[in-house]
């Protein structure tokens, strides 16, 4: 009997193409948005990048799942850190009746030609008059594995996705990593974010600093109103705003601690949020730049979740911890939380001040189910959130490291970020202030050379820094979280010049955390037009 069943085995095994009877394969489902592929600006390079032994191969084959349709196929037969592939030329009778809109002969690389015609085959057979290109697909990705190893593919409409069939991006807790979520708007603004485009004249990614607002000579939308919100819209999906903590532990958007200048509130400067009750923000509106008072109401964490899931945008969280005010080197308000009078117990308070923010912002979001809508921007380490929020938790959430200006330890905490955030970070904020800035400078890293910090981040990372650029000081200068007007030198801080952070090595590409979104946006396009 063992004999009989052996012989058979050899039999079947011999049956067996030799590639086949040693490979690994893997096939996974994933949705990809035409409008987002067929874009101006999409990213048409695809391939494989992944490591073979002598006569191995590593094959991607990706079809469409209606009609089981070939739509893309790649084999890689060496090693390769670039991504790349060779194709196969059919014809348009070998890929069966889905095919009919092919051209007489395909190259399977060609995914472009092969999604417009199984879209026009769609149409066609629909019979119905219907926008071209503006729907979803879902396909179906096979990799093959034959005495080798991929490590990612890069698929054109879908991203980056590693050997598990996720989006290689993100990490796998996080909403974004499954392929099934790739025509989500929230994983195509995210995956925008983590993808710069250094081939592009600019690739400047705008977050709108308390929405859009103060334009029309003062006369917009006030500063973190709804309207503001959705206005900035028309120029970016990512918003960026400052969230304050109540005495009854409310999370108010706002970037003063006093309500005086934001709002119709008659009470004095030295009134502070985070003592005050909420029920004081009942019947409060909110004025505008040139200081009329508007309809808008202020607003809390819940509500602007709530325009998240509405606009399909999503928000980098800018908490502002409870701090000691200090005047002319003396502290005149909220001394307990000031550093120089009581040293690391103030050091504590401050940081347990943002992390109760931090938890309450997550726990606010779970229960609306908006996790994945949401990057943290944080001057903490991992380890210190870690300490905080449990590490389940912390694998669903995106960060934005926050390097603070004249950190001595800025390449340590980045590195940390780098060895222990990984892919749950979205990009890095760069606080650098002038060309003077430490930052800015180039230097040596493990024997590597590189032009500045931001060369750093993307060498490392592949993704982008970021910074706040200040947009030209109004007759009254900028405004701290305290209301102090300060008139700033602009030879010492750059920032309000856009031309000048064009011109910073890798600034082409940064997250510009800006109040004007509509100048970043313009600017952006006059790069892109010129080449510059």
């Amino acid at each position: 009997m063992l004999k009989e069943l052996l012989k058979l085995f050899v039999f079947v095994f011999f049956l067996i193409p030799l590639e086949k009877a040693f490979a690994t394969v893997r096939t996974f489902e994933a949705s990809v948005s035409l409008s987002e592929l067929f874009a101006p600006q999409a990213d048409w390079q695809a391939g494989i990048i992944g490591n073979i032994s002598g006569g191995g191969t590593l094959t991607v084959k990706i079809y469409y799942k209606e009609s089981n349709t070939l739509v893309y196929q790649a084999t890689l037969t060496s090693t390769a850190t670039t991504y790349s592939g060779v194709g196969v030329n059919y014809k348009r009778s070998d890929l069966g009746s889905g095919a009919t809109c092919y051209p007489d002969v395909w190259n399977s690389l060609d995914i472009e030609t092969a999604l417009f015609a199984i879209e026009r085959k769609r149409r066609k057979d629909d019979g119905k008059l219907h926008s071209y290109l503006s729907g979803g697909m879902t396909l179906l990705i096979e990799i093959t594995e034959n005495q080798g190893s991929i490590q990612t593919v890069k698929i054109p409409g879908i991203g980056i996705v590693d050997r598990d069939g996720g989006n290689a991006l993100f990490y796998p807790d996080h909403y974004c990593y499954d392929l099934k979520h790739n025509a989500d708007p929230i994983t195509k603004i995210w995956k925008r974010l983590k993808m710069p485009r250094l081939d592009q004249g600019a690739d400047v990614l705008v977050a709108a600093h308390r929405g859009f607002w103060g334009d029309n000579l003062g006369a917009g939308y006030p500063e973190n109103s709804t309207g503001a919100f959705e206005a900035a819209q028309k120029y970016t999906d990512v918003l960026e705003t400052d969230i304050m903590i109540t005495k009854d532990k409310r999370m108010v958007i706002s970037h003063d601690y006093s309500l005086s200048r934001l709002s119709n509130y008659s009470g004095p400067l030295t009134d502070y949020l985070f003592d005050l009750n909420s029920n004081i923000l009942d019947g409060l509106f909110l004025r505008k730049r040139n200081t009329d008072v508007s309809m808008y109401p202020y607003l809390f964490f819940e509500d602007v979740v709530d325009i998240l899931l509405q606009r399909k945008m999503v928000l980098t969280v800018d908490i502002k911890d409870v701090r000691a005010r200090r005047v002319n080197g003396q502290c005149v308000a909220n001394c307990e939380y000031d550093p120089a009078t009581h040293g690391d117990a103030a050091k504590l308070k401050i940081k347990e001040s943002w992390m109760t923010c931090f938890r309450t912002c997550i726990k606010i979001a779970e229960e609306k189910g908006a996790l994945q809508y949401l990057a943290f921007k944080t001057p903490f380490t991992y380890d210190e959130l870690a300490a905080y929020v449990p590490e389940t938790t912390l694998c669903k959430l995106l960060f934005m490291p926050v390097i603070q200006p004249k950190r001595k330890d800025f390449l340590d905490f980045t590195d940390g970020w780098i060895n222990r955030g990984g892919k749950k970070v979205i990009a890095y904020e760069t606080n650098f202030l002038n060309e003077g800035d430490p930052y800015l400078q180039s230097f040596t890293r493990d024997g590597v050379r590189y032009e500045n910090l931001l060369h750093y981040v993307y060498k490392k990372t592949g993704l982008r820094s970021g910074c706040y650029p200040e947009e030209p000081i109004g007759q009254m200068g900028t405004v701290t979280r305290w209301v102090e007007w300060k008139m700033k030198y602009t030879v010492n801080d750059r920032r309000g010049d856009h031309y000048w952070l064009m011109a910073v090595p890798y600034g082409k590409i940064m997250v510009m955390t800006s109040d004007r979104p509509d100048i970043w946006y313009k600017v952006n396009q006059i790069y892109n037009m010129t080449g510059q």
